[in-house]
């Protein structure tokens, strides 16, 4: 759903907004009051920030060349979750006939839904099986997840694909690699049979093989080594051309580990001795363990800066295997082993979400595919299908931020203010007057000025700063709040998204960012040409 119409902003309303000498009328009388509303909400939120002793304001540089080329183009599904193959044991508690669960997937299309993980080499399709069946329950020795064997049926797999259609999303389906013959080759007789079935349906689905496999011995005391995946890989991707998923895409090897060598040696090996089958490289990639982790390392820029360091050490194994393929980073958040308690699903958790985002497009990742929308610590939804603030974090992601990623230089973006950013969608464009999109985050219990010199210039008639200011009563509120408005973001009785009343700030002085904040800012009426081609 388009951004205008959901707001009071119609695309038709741009206009002078600093211009208070206009003749009355609803639409300069909306604008006003809505610039006092900011007006207010801004001297709120300085008010609260004040309110206690505090040391100075840190203020922030950053450099913005208007006449840059565009940094990367990254997927239009760049912002894509998954639903772990774990959830698929119980398909009588997962939600997908719902349509308030169909609603909020909808709300973050477009997107690629990965039904996969751990238990995805786990998995059986039985067509007609009239009752789910699985053997008794094995406990992971690494996260104790359940990893014995179980069943799905056609129905099962009919009732997940209508949900990604219903939501406007594109499935990828993990396959079971550890079905095995004899002589240790894969078993593609499942296999077949689920493509099969889903080609007779006319599902438009995208696939992949096995999930972290060079983790196979700690899991499943089972050794796949890279040259035999990339055979299976060849092997899996001549199926899928003979049933007439020509057009379909396959990414792997899905790695983990990256970092330390062990996941980026496995990829090299397995890019070196594959056919070029694969469309994207894909990997795993979670900053702490969810049982260890505590309240301040999400606020922690340690924490933070571990990701660039993993990107580049997977991006030079790729260099080394000799093939130029792209890379996608198939799933991802904070904390692994289902997610931090009480952590991983609350509002501190959006500055790691919206970090990643951030880095990973400047970085020219195609997708990143956060792990989950639903289930387990780090779910968006929570089990009675209330939205937790990484999900509103992603909508005002889709709503304002496109694919089209620009450069912001400043000496330091690995501290406490970290800033992105990119061209503004047209979705979101007033009257299709240029506009440019920057969005962060201040990790710091200070607040901070962000000056750019090159974008916050003389007083314009033409030129405003739309801002969005995403905070919470505490880190651990499992609720957001918009622009120190009182009420926290809720979701229309319909299940149509709120209004997003933006402050609209004139682009003269340096932005105040208040602690623990996530900020969007759209400057509207800045010509960048590379945003326009």
């Amino acid at each position: 759903m388009s951004y205008f119409a959901n707001n009071d902003w119609g695309k038709s309303r741009y206009q002078d907004l600093s211009d208070s000498r206009v003749r009355g009328g609803p639409t300069v009388r909306s604008i006003l009051c809505c610039t006092a509303l900011g007006l207010c909400s801004t001297l709120l939120i300085f008010s609260l920030w004040s309110s206690n002793i505090h040391p100075p304001i840190h203020s922030y540089m950053f450099h913005f060349d208007r006449q840059q080329p565009l940094l990367h183009i990254i997927s239009d599904k760049f912002l894509s979750f998954g639903l772990d193959t774990s959830l698929l044991r119980r398909m009588n508690e997962l939600p997908v006939g719902q349509e308030k669960f169909v609603n909020l997937a909808r709300h973050l299309s477009p997107a690629y839904v990965r039904v996969g993980g751990t238990s995805a080499d786990c998995l059986t399709f039985v067509q007609d099986q009239m009752e789910q069946s699985s053997s008794e329950k094995i406990l992971s020795p690494v996260d104790g997840q359940d990893i014995s064997n179980f069943t799905i049926s056609g129905a099962d797999l009919l009732a997940i694909y209508d949900f990604t259609v219903k939501s406007e999303l594109r499935m990828i389906f993990d396959l079971n690699v550890l079905l095995r013959n004899p002589d240790g080759s894969w078993d593609d007789s499942n296999t077949q049979e689920i493509i099969a079935f889903a080609k007779t349906q006319g599902m438009l689905l995208d696939w992949q093989l096995g999930n972290e496999p060079n983790s196979f011995k700690h899991v499943f005391n089972v050794t796949i080594p890279a040259t035999e995946l990339a055979k299976d890989y060849d092997h899996l991707r001549e199926l899928l051309n003979v049933a007439g998923y020509v057009d379909s895409i396959l990414v792997g090897p899905e790695v983990n580990h990256v970092g330390d060598g062990v996941g980026e040696y496995y990829a090299k090996t397995f890019l070196s001795s594959q056919k070029n089958t694969v469309n994207y490289v894909t990997w795993h990639q979670y900053y702490l363990n969810g049982r260890e982790a505590k309240v301040n390392d999400f606020v922690n820029p340690l924490t933070f800066n571990s990701l660039p360091a993993e990107i580049n050490s997977l991006r030079q194994y790729i260099v080394e295997s000799g093939k130029d393929v792209p890379t996608w980073l198939s799933e991802t958040s904070t904390a692994f082993g289902g997610g931090a308690p009480g952590l991983s699903d609350r509002f501190v958790a959006g500055f790691l979400w919206l970090d990643k985002l951030g880095y990973s497009a400047r970085a020219g990742l195609n997708v990143v595919t956060r792990q989950s929308l639903f289930g387990g610590d780090y779910a968006m939804v929570s089990p009675d299908l209330t939205p937790n603030p990484d999900w509103w974090i992603s909508v005002f992601y889709k709503q304002f931020v496109s694919e089209r990623v620009l450069r912001l230089v400043t000496p330091n973006n690995f501290g406490y203010v970290r800033l992105y950013a990119h061209c503004t969608p047209k979705k979101a464009l007033i009257a299709r007057v240029p506009a440019v999109t920057l969005y962060g985050m201040n990790i710091a219990k200070i607040a901070a000025y962000v000056d750019i010199p090159e974008l916050f210039i003389q007083p314009s008639k033409t030129v405003k700063i739309f801002y969005y200011a995403l905070t919470a009563d505490h880190l651990q509120s499992s609720e957001i709040k918009l622009n120190g408005e009182a009420e926290a973001l809720r979701l229309q009785p319909n299940g149509d998204l709120p209004p997003f009343r933006p402050l609209i700030l004139d682009p003269i002085n340096p932005v105040f960012l208040p602690p623990h904040s996530m900020v969007f800012m759209i400057i509207h009426g800045i010509d960048v040409p590379a945003c326009a081609t």
